[in-house]
């Protein structure tokens, strides 16, 4: 997958939905945020990556950020900012990155991508377009999954937020034919981690559905609950933290 392509994609869509929207709309699956907060969050993020991707640096959050107006067009030159950086720096150039793992500047543009797609189903759920509003291939969202199982249950540990993994859990792509196995890493933390990506694993529990409902449930953009669970440990992991 070019991850670059995608993202350019997913930039793209995100910025006629911005420009189709009149900013104060709620955004239902970001409680409290308009969708002119949304536009300025994934703009930062856009900013932030690619100060990280040009100086090479552990970078905190980005502060002092503004927003002009039309937010469409702030939105869409930024995104353009982004895109440029990522083909300026060799994708095996030492870039740190959150995980602190397999840092490279690799990691970047995948990050991205999903951060703008989620997002860009965000919008299309504050402007009344449902998850139909940007279709999710299933290769995309196959790869999507394995990042919220190998990126962020890690990071959710090592927020204080532990995924709530109680024994071994199959998740299963039921178009795909993709699954993943998680167990717990044998540290203080019992850091939920992936064990396997691919089929034949044991497993306590087992969680399935398409690629893409795996992905949005995992995000929180569908309800988890739609999901198809076998065993008290997936059930437990759903109701718990997932991600940020």
């Amino acid at each position: 997958m070019d991850y670059a392509i995608e993202l350019g994609l997913a930039m793209k869509r995100y910025t006629e939905l911005a420009d189709a929207a009149f900013g104060d709309e709620p955004v239902p699956t970001c409680p409290g945020w308009t969708f002119d907060d949304l536009t300025f969050h994934l703009g930062s993020v856009h900013r932030w990556a690619a100060a990280i991707l040009l100086s090479g640096l552990r970078l905190e959050d980005p502060r002092g950020v503004f927003m002009t107006d039309p937010p469409a067009e702030w939105y869409a030159d930024t995104a353009a900012a982004l895109l440029e950086v990522i083909r300026a720096v060799p994708s095996d150039e030492p870039t740190p990155n959150f995980s602190r793992v397999h840092e490279t500047a690799a990691f970047w543009p995948r990050r991205q991508m999903h951060e703008t797609t989620v997002h860009t189903i965000d919008a299309c759920l504050a402007l009344g377009l449902g998850v139909e509003g940007w279709p999710i291939v299933p290769a995309l969202a196959a790869d999507g999954v394995d990042e919220v199982l190998s990126v962020f249950f890690a990071r959710m540990t090592a927020r204080g937020q532990r995924p709530h993994l109680n024994g071994r859990v199959r998740v299963r792509a039921t178009d795909t034919g993709k699954t993943w196995v998680l167990g717990e890493a044998p540290d203080a933390l019992r850091t939920p981690i992936l064990l396997f990506a691919g089929p034949g694993a044991d497993a306590d529990a087992e969680i399935c559905g398409t690629a893409a409902e795996l992905y949005l449930g995992l995000w929180g953009r569908i309800d988890a609950a739609s999901l198809t669970t076998d065993g008290v440990a997936a059930r437990q992991l759903l109701r718990g933290p997932l991600v940020p």
